[in-house]
């Protein structure tokens, strides 16, 4: 059976978009044509693959399956292109590095600039994605390096720690959590509506954690999948939420929010660069550990 990776990437985009059309635009392609190409996947693998109703598109188990296997395919096949890529263009060397959204951020632009300029002959491909989905590519060869904030045991992968993030809440100005002029501890929060980031993004991941010991569930009246999103949801007066410090405190003198300290230990958290194997590493990759370790703050070390 051939591999046809034009629909995959077709079904892929359709299956983050949940909606043909919006698929169908962002890949700049007739609607109809991206409709056909899904139905040649489910004639090919003899399975429904999505659930079409009035508003959009649903996954079905085959097509959960099938999305999954599509994103570690295309990953491979641009890992392909990107190395061969390489040869022609004489880089000697190359790294595949994911990582969550708080250290694409926060930490890596400066980081990768200056390993950039002290190895000029390396290239990087990074891959922006949520903790537990980098520790899925890691274990699947996908890429070299991970950063993640996702708690939790892996003895299969070896870490390091990489930088402290420091989580805060952010709430609107007119909030009453805001008049307390106070510190506050997550638990006070959870009387309150809250604005949520993606399923499987570490933070979320963390708080549904937290509320777990207190016996009361996080209410998410709404998930997006970007900090910018919750910070326009949150001063929308949707709910409160939580994130790094330094992607709230910028945006408190242009927006109707404010950054509360939250009092818990959990809001200091460590990212960690995560690997499988330190010795099967290609040499770029361990190049750009070092090169990571070696840019800690005197403070964190």
């Amino acid at each position: 059976m051939r591999i046809d990776l034009t629909s995959l990437r077709l079904f892929a985009t359709v299956a983050e978009e949940l909606n043909i059309a919006r698929a169908a635009e962002r890949e700049h392609i007739a609607a109809s044509a991206v409709s056909k190409r899904i139905l040649d996947l489910e004639v090919t693998y003899r399975t429904p693959l999505l659930v079409r109703h009035s508003k959009g598109v649903e996954l079905t188990s085959a097509g959960e399956a099938l999305f999954q296997h599509a994103r570690n395919m295309l990953l491979l096949a641009d890992r392909v292109n990107v190395e061969m890529g390489g040869f022609a263009s004489g880089a000697r060397g190359h790294v595949r590095l994911s990582a969550n959204t708080s250290s694409i951020i926060q930490f890596l632009p400066e980081a990768l600039a200056n390993f950039l300029t002290t190895y000029p002959d390396i290239r990087i491909s990074l891959h922006e994605a949520t903790s537990a989905r980098t520790i899925r590519m890691i274990d699947d060869g996908v890429v070299d390096l991970g950063i993640v904030g996702l708690i939790g045991d892996h003895p299969e992968l070896q870490s390091l720690p990489f930088r402290t993030d420091n989580l805060a809440l952010v709430i609107p100005r007119a909030h009453p959590l805001a008049s307390l002029g106070r510190p506050i501890a997550f638990e006070e929060t959870l009387d309150y509506d809250h604005v949520g980031l993606e399923e499987g993004g570490s933070i979320q991941v963390l708080l549904n954690q937290v509320a777990l010991t207190k016996k009361k569930p996080v209410n998410f009246k709404l998930s997006v999948a970007s900090f910018d999103g919750v910070r326009r949801m949150v001063e929308a007066g949707i709910g409160v939420s939580v994130l790094p410090t330094s992607c709230i405190e910028p945006y408190v003198s242009s927006m109707q929010i404010c950054c509360v300290p939250l009092t818990d230990s959990w809001a200091a958290r460590t990212l960690r660069i995560m690997y499988r194997d330190e010795a099967l590493l290609p040499p770029p990759a361990r190049l750009l550990v070092r090169h990571l370790m070696s840019e800690r703050p005197a403070d964190e070390i």
